[in-house]
């Protein structure tokens, strides 16, 4: 699959979202709010989600577009990653 990614902000904080992306897929598809995130355990990829309600009034999260293998995962997490790196050397020259 080919994927383009826009690294739309950085963050150079010592929250765990360290970018905003958007993510074209095969050129059809745009998935905007996509965001690496780093943590203790490593770094993600996070998707854009939804907050809805349940019956007792917490919150649920949903993710509003996610891959459905492990190997698309892959291969969007490479891609974000890969636009990520250029971004932080562009930020640090």
């Amino acid at each position: 699959m080919k994927y383009q990614v826009k690294i739309r902000k950085v963050f150079n904080t010592d929250k765990p979202v360290k970018a905003l992306a958007s993510v074209t897929i095969e050129e059809k598809i745009a998935i905007h709010g996509v965001r690496v995130v780093e943590t203790e355990k490593g770094r993600f990829v996070a998707m854009p989600y939804s907050i809805s309600k349940d019956k007792d009034g917490k919150d649920i999260r949903r993710d509003v577009a996610h891959p459905i293998s492990a190997e698309a995962r892959k291969e969007l997490e490479d891609a974000v990653f890969a636009a990520y790196e250029i971004a932080l050397k562009e930020t640090n020259e």
